[in-house]
């Protein structure tokens, strides 16, 4: 409520950025990690799996260079959520006056508060996906 008894709208500035924006800052990294790690552990079975028995002689240098091409991507579509919910908190981080404790209770500031939890998601996943590329280069192929 405002100061005169009327009420507001608890996201005030949500037209300052798109729900769908919102969304992709919030979700695309989440999404893209979990499809990084279904494709890299599809790749590297099939590679070093093909049968019942494990193929020891495969070097894996084809097989490195396509998970390498899925780490980078990975880690451009985690940097682009994070830059995406950075942008929009940005637009709408004035959002709601007043301190945490009142937004929390009236509910206000839905808008900066998925732009803040885009920004969370998208390091916490992009941490992940380095993480995984890093194991990429470092941990031999195929047992070798």
């Amino acid at each position: 409520m405002s100061e005169t008894g009327t009420s507001t709208h608890p996201a005030p500035h949500r037209y300052r950025a798109e729900f769908w924006v919102l969304l992709f800052g919030a979700a695309a990294a989440p999404l893209v990690w979990m499809g990084h790690l279904w494709l890299s552990y599809g790749l590297s079975s099939r590679t070093c799996f093909p049968g019942d028995i494990a193929n020891a002689g495969v070097s894996g240098a084809g097989l490195r260079d396509a998970l390498l091409v899925l780490d980078a991507g990975a880690i451009v579509v985690s940097l682009i959520a994070l830059a995406v919910s950075y942008r929009s908190w940005r637009a709408t981080r004035t959002e709601a006056r007043g301190h945490v404790e009142h937004a929390v209770e009236v509910g206000e500031g839905r808008t900066r508060f998925l732009a803040i939890w885009g920004m969370i998601s998208s390091l916490m996943f992009l941490v992940a996906v380095v993480f995984a590329a890093i194991a990429s280069i470092m941990v031999p192929l195929c047992g070798n």
